[in-house]
């Protein structure tokens, strides 16, 4: 009986043990008068642009604007040339950091998968590296599509020579897809049957022939797989870049028979014009040296995002505004509507190109 006393007191005691206190997820606190924008930039791994440019252009204007209200807080994310991390922080600025806005300026493929992500955000995503026309939703395409790209390149080639022959080289990289298939179909629709030559290391000997007998040849995706293939084009062949090039990489090929071009903002490049791109270009140049586009578009990214802001940081506000304004930039003069999302000024893309050995490149 004494045993059994015993059992049920201490079942007793264990029934009327209060139960462990269970700690709720913290959900990241705003500072009154702020909003947060989460960067998600290249600062490590292969892929190209390097996003050091654009974290320097993004500071800048942090710094620039310390006092604004309401006031930007911003965090920048390595996502080291990861396809995957760059979704994943992506969706975890989202869902755990609460951020305000979020811009990519890593490559991405704006495919299914990461359109869905971004509206799963439900805050204004700005991608300052080419991506197609999201067409509406909560992506933003800061920089020229694709296919504005290849119509800037296909034209000014058309200008100077028959493009029969055309040669577009790919080395298939997630960031030259999209290239490739703009400029194959820009060549399609007009009646020019393109060729496709794939480049890589078991390719290079093959393509250097190819390139020796190409006029026009088109690269996809950033130009470091290409740069020995390209120096044995020979001269008078037209050698057109993707916007993605760093700059360092063109400046290797200042000395190559064919006519190197690539494109960029004609106001990053010629330095001049407003007052607001010329102060742009000062500061930059004086904190982090000469601007890339990819810079400035960085840079315009902050400004598009603060004038969205003013009234209100609802993410579907936010957007709202951003369909309703047009700003001008550093980088363009940017003009979206509801249904179009790409807000680049096609005549602000300038082509740029070497005239010489050891010469800076000159705007056409």
């Amino acid at each position: 009986m004494r045993a059994l006393t015993l059992a049920l007191a201490l079942l007793l005691a264990a029934c009327t043990q209060p139960r462990p206190a269970l700690t709720p997820t913290p959900v990241p606190t705003r500072e009154p008068g702020t909003y947060s924008v989460t960067a998600l930039l290249d600062l490590s791994g292969s892929r190209s642009p390097n996003g050091g440019p654009q974290r320097d252009a993004m500071e800048l204007w942090a710094d620039q604007h310390s006092s604004a209200s309401p006031r930007a807080r911003l965090k920048i994310v390595d996502v080291a040339g990861s396809p995957s991390r760059t979704l994943i922080e992506l969706r975890r600025a989202a869902a755990e950091d609460r951020a305000d806005a979020i811009v990519v300026g890593a490559s991405v493929v704006y495919d299914d998968t990461f359109a869905r992500a971004v509206e799963l955000a439900h805050v204004p995503v700005l991608f300052t590296l080419p991506i197609v026309d999201p067409g509406g939703g909560f992506g933003f395409a800061l920089a020229p599509t694709p296919a504005q790209l290849a119509l800037a390149a296909l034209d000014d080639a058309a200008a100077r020579t028959v493009l029969t022959g055309s040669i577009v080289v790919s080395d298939e990289s997630p960031s030259a897809i999209p290239e490739r298939a703009a400029l194959m179909a820009d060549l399609v629709r007009r009646s020019v049957i393109p060729t496709l030559a794939k480049a890589g290391p078991a390719e290079s000997a093959k393509l250097r022939t190819t390139l020796a007998t190409s006029t026009v040849v088109l690269f996809a995706g950033p130009a470091k797989p290409y740069l020995d293939a390209a120096r044995a084009a020979p001269a008078g062949s037209l050698l057109y870049f993707s916007y993605l090039c760093d700059p360092g990489d063109m400046g290797e090929l200042r000395d190559a028979p064919g006519l190197v071009t690539w494109p960029g903002s004609r106001w990053i490049a010629a330095g001049v014009a407003s007052a607001a791109r010329l102060a742009f270009l000062g500061s930059y140049t004086d904190r982090a040296g000469p601007p890339t586009t990819p810079a400035a578009s960085a840079f315009d990214a902050l400004a598009l995002l603060a004038s969205a802001a003013e009234g209100g940081i609802d993410g579907a506000q936010m957007r709202r505004r951003m369909e309703a304004t047009t700003l001008a930039g550093v980088a363009t003069t940017y003009a979206f509507t509801p249904s179009r999302h790409a807000g680049f000024t096609m005549s602000d893309l300038a082509l740029l190109r070497y005239t010489g050995a050891r010469t800076a490149p000159v705007v056409r």
